[in-house]
């Protein structure tokens, strides 16, 4: 192999290789572990061919994540005439050879090559205990020959993938024309009892698309050369299998792509078409027969077992009073009885089935209220066990979602402790002692908008009971008659004014970077200060994250229309190479619910602007009406988003780099907030 190679990357690359219309590719499927969690993966076989040469790899093939295709780090650095080492204290791994020592350190968009630090487009990952490298990283790294083969789904590194005379290996995916097609409209069933067929449509023929399976959570289909009208978000579905439609445009050095991605209820088989014409892609989901339902007791527990002749896609959920377990299962046909025997049963008083609508099959299980369950779905079938919990002596009301602990000791509500860890995702309440013999330990699944399940436990003396949420709530405790009652509440009913903070992007997604600053971390800490500055004021302040995380955007905007008055979203803006462009601008999107009697976005983005203006001395830009970005149009409370200066201008990044000058800004953010919900109505 010859050494020092020009780099060379194909525009596809940027989007990690997703796209392909060719049907003869191998599918892999298999469960990826990565980021402490596991993710089901169901993609077309990306192939590798260094100098020419297939590799095989024995037990890690190349996958593709969060839209980049990664590779196997040891197989390709080896057959390229490296070593590999590893150092755990510092999580290193360093590819060396003659010419370069290259060191990747996992998680980190940082890497060093002789010494000389650059950036990687991703990090380096752990997935399947196999360090993973994207393939742009690859080529940066070791100065590389790599271009893709679109057609034939192939990574080429070195010679071999420019040759003219193998016309079935061809350096650049052929194209029928460069023009960009449009994607006009994702169709929908009719409704829920219709053919489940979505399909998303174009002006003219789509020639490159694929399609990537995550989690049985979501299917991903990636157009290229694609522009888009359609809207951020769909919720009306008319689907128990879709619960909701949406999309996202990239740039890909130069070449448009559109993203469409189908957010799943559950796991279900489907098929992926296109029309003749090729202007429209087709996903099928597959209509399931439902013929198998059994009740059995078995190894101190009850079980209920369904089996269908494909992938059911299950909901589990809970209803009180009585307590009941419900298993929906859609887009199905039953060919089970109504009623099922329970007479041998230790937990399950009364069972039954029927269609909740005619293509929804529901099962309905009648159990005590501590009743502990736990389920899976596996080739087709359904398990779901019902043993006795490990809890008891309290109740949890899903409809009006009150706990009540039964009076077994005495407990002083004035000395309990309270931990809201939203951006966790949980709260907790620290009882003043040991209740485990009262209350018991272990987690009773609850599954409605509001909680996810409650868990107690007794560590160092105390018993904490915590709420894992659905929803960001507050906790009211008090002492009944009955017992102890916790209420929980939207911040609504607790608070005359709430603000929801959004730090934009974070985790894996740094955001714009320039002059040694970084926005996701620029925003992380404009964020706290400003929750600082409101702590003493009579604004109840959320965050949509306090750490290096990054919650989806549309999770921060329906947490914004559950809980909030107002969102504010802190961002910081970028002209790439231009260092000239400067200036602050606040964004916001005029919304159908809009009063001038209260508090609008515009009115928030022209009171944030002053006061940053005023704050800053920066260049006023103004205030925009931006309706391309999922924060603003998938609100519908009050919300606006900062830009607050240009990264990649040196005068403006001075002015927000130091401490003192973060403060002043954080403290603006502060005053025109409190201004907003001071002077204007915000219900």
């Amino acid at each position: 192999m010859k050494s020092g190679r020009k780099r060379l990357l194909l525009t596809t690359l940027a989007v990690g290789m997703l796209m392909s219309s060719v049907a003869y590719a191998k599918t892999i499927s298999m469960n990826l572990f990565y980021n402490g969690k596991n993710h089901a993966y169901n993609a077309k076989e990306v192939k590798i061919k260094v100098d020419g040469k297939e590799l095989e790899p024995a037990d890690m093939p190349p996958v593709i994540i969060d839209g980049r295709t990664m590779l196997p780090m040891r197989l390709i650095a080896q057959e390229l005439g490296c070593e590999v080492l590893w150092n755990e204290p510092t999580k290193q791994a360093f590819v060396i050879n003659d010419e370069y020592t290259v060191a990747f350190t996992l998680g980190s968009n940082k890497a060093i090559k002789n010494g000389e630090e650059f950036t990687l487009d991703v990090p380096a990952m752990v997935v399947n205990d196999r360090t993973m490298l994207p393939v742009r990283a690859l080529a940066k790294a070791l100065d590389l020959d790599i271009t893709w083969d679109d057609p034939n789904r192939t990574v080429y590194i070195g010679e071999g993938g420019g040759s003219t005379t193998n016309p079935t290996n061809p350096t650049n995916p052929t194209k029928p024309s460069t023009q960009a097609i449009k994607i006009s409209k994702v169709s929908v069933p009719s409704g829920t009892t219709a053919t489940q067929v979505f399909s998303i449509e174009s002006d003219s023929a789509i020639y490159s698309y694929d399609e990537v399976y995550v989690d049985d959570s979501k299917i991903v289909i990636d157009i290229q050369n694609a522009t888009s009208s359609l809207a951020d978000k769909m919720t009306a579905t008319n689907s128990g299998i879709v619960s909701a439609i949406r999309s996202a445009q990239h740039d890909n050095g130069g070449t448009p792509v559109t993203r469409v991605v189908f957010d799943l209820s559950g796991k279900k088989g489907y098929t992926v078409t296109q029309s003749t014409d090729k202007k429209k892609i087709m996903i099928t989901f597959d209509r399931v027969v439902v013929d198998e339902i059994s009740l059995t007791s078995r190894n101190g527990a009850d079980r209920l077992v369904v089996g269908g002749d494909g992938p059911l896609g299950a909901k589990v959920s809970t209803l009180s009073n009585p307590r009941r377990i419900v298993v929906d299962i859609p887009n199905v046909e039953s060919k089970v009885e109504n009623e099922l025997n329970t007479k041998e049963l230790s937990f399950i008083t009364a069972a039954r089935t029927g269609m909740y609508d005619a293509s929804t099959l529901r099962i309905v299980l009648e159990v005590g209220q501590l009743a502990d369950y736990s389920w899976e779905e596996k080739n087709g079938e359904l398990t779901l066990d019902v043993k006795k919990s490990t809890l008891e002596n309290f109740t949890y009301d899903t409809s009006s979602n009150i706990m009540i602990l039964e009076n077994k000791q005495s407990i002083d509500i004035d000395d309990i402790e309270k931990r809201d860890r939203h951006t966790e995702g949980y709260y907790e309440i620290v009882l003043p002692g040991d209740y485990e013999s009262s209350y018991g330990y272990g987690t009773l699944k609850i599954g409605n908008d509001v909680m996810d399940s409650i868990t107690i436990s007794t560590k160092g003396g105390n018993t904490v009971i915590r709420f894992t949420q659905n929803r960001y709530s507050e906790y009211i405790m008090k002492e009944t008659k009955n017992g102890y009652e916790i209420q929980v509440k939207n911040p609504k009913e607790v608070y005359d004014k709430v603000l929801l903070l959004d730090a934009g992007h974070g985790g894996n997604d740094p955001g714009t970077s320039g002059n040694g600053l970084t926005e996701k971390t620029l925003n992380l800490t404009l964020a706290l200060k400003v929750a600082d500055y409101l702590e003493d004021s009579d604004i109840k302040v959320y965050l949509t994250r306090d750490a290096d995380t990054r919650p989806d955007n549309n999770v921060r905007a329906k947490t914004a229309n559950q809980v909030a008055d107002l969102m504010v979203s802190i961002h910081f803006n970028s002209a790439g190479a231009n260092t000239t462009a400067n200036g602050t601008e606040t964004l916001y999107q005029v919304h159908s619910n809009d009063n001038n009697s209260k508090l609008t976005s515009r009115k928030a983005a022209e009171i944030m602007q002053g006061h940053l203006i005023g704050a800053m001395n920066t260049t006023n830009r103004g205030v925009k009406q931006r309706t391309d970005l999922l924060i603003l149009n998938g609100t519908t409370v009050p919300a606006i988003l900062v830009e607050t200066c240009f990264l990649s201008n040196p005068g403006d990044a001075i002015k927000i780099s130091s401490s003192a000058n973060q403060d002043i800004v954080a403290k603006a953010m502060a005053d025109a907030i409190e201004e907003m919900m001071d002077d204007y109505r915000v219900r």
